[in-house]
């Protein structure tokens, strides 16, 4: 038989361990909740890895940094904290201007890699077109200038030197602000085919001129054959800057 008070002290123990297990249960789950935010690598680590890795590649092969934007990651992405400094490295076959992709790893126990898009610009000082010109123009100084290009707009072989193109000839005709590319220019031929020039045959110290008829146009430095007049023999010369033909013999 209880009396009002044991029954009082015996309802209180009959709900603590109600009360106990729901304590517990909240314990647990954040304790979980904490442990799982804490073991997860940030976004905002793995994208600084990755711009720095970008920053020091950028100057040690273009000597500027460049504009550089690192792009987004989805803000829902669970990886490992890492225990080691996260490693950053270009994909194999990478292009490292524009929009390319910097691998981010880690490599303890738990390994993880992911993939994060930058944006890198880089800007050159080019040669240009001032304006329209037809092929085969010959060009001057004032027929180009010097310009600001984004690299990853820019074709293989760009001239960065005026005095690479002055006297060059356009194998095509160019718009304005056209960079300046090597396939895009060329000698211009001052020898024609079936003209007269002067052949001039050196053998040790001696020099001997005679004239020939060229059988194939040809520029500076370039070797054409060309037909000796007299003995109607054919050789191979080399095109002078006066526009005769050297013969070594």
């Amino acid at each position: 038989m209880f009396t009002k008070t044991g029954f009082r002290r015996s309802n209180w123990f009959s709900t603590m361990p109600k009360a106990i297990n729901r304590i517990s249960l909240l314990c647990l789950v954040l304790s979980f909740t904490h442990a799982s935010a804490a073991g997860y690598q940030s976004i905002d680590s793995i994208k600084q890895s990755a711009r720095q890795f970008v920053e020091t590649h950028t100057r040690a092969n273009y000597g500027q940094q460049g504009d550089i934007e690192v792009g987004r990651l989805d803000s829902r992405l669970k990886l490992n904290q890492c225990q080691l400094p996260l490693e950053a490295y270009l994909p194999t076959g990478s292009r490292d201007l524009g929009r390319f992709t910097v691998g981010i790893r880690c490599n303890d126990e738990r390994p993880w890699s992911i993939h994060v898009p930058v944006t890198v610009t880089v800007y050159k000082d080019v040669i240009v077109i001032t304006k329209p010109l037809p092929r085969g123009t010959i060009l001057e100084h004032e027929n180009m200038r010097v310009m600001k290009y984004d690299m990853s707009q820019l074709p293989a072989g760009y001239v960065e030197h005026q005095q690479d193109a002055v006297g060059m000839e356009l194998t095509r005709r160019l718009n304005s602000d056209t960079p300046l590319t090597t396939n895009l220019i060329r000698k211009p031929k001052i020898i024609k085919r079936g003209q007269q020039v002067s052949i001039i045959a050196r053998s040790g110290g001696m020099e001997v001129r005679m004239m020939g008829k060229a059988l194939e146009h040809g520029a500076v430095g370039e070797r054409i054959r060309v037909q000796n007049l007299r003995s109607k023999k054919k050789v191979e010369g080399t095109v002078t800057p006066s526009g005769d033909v050297r013969v070594d013999i």
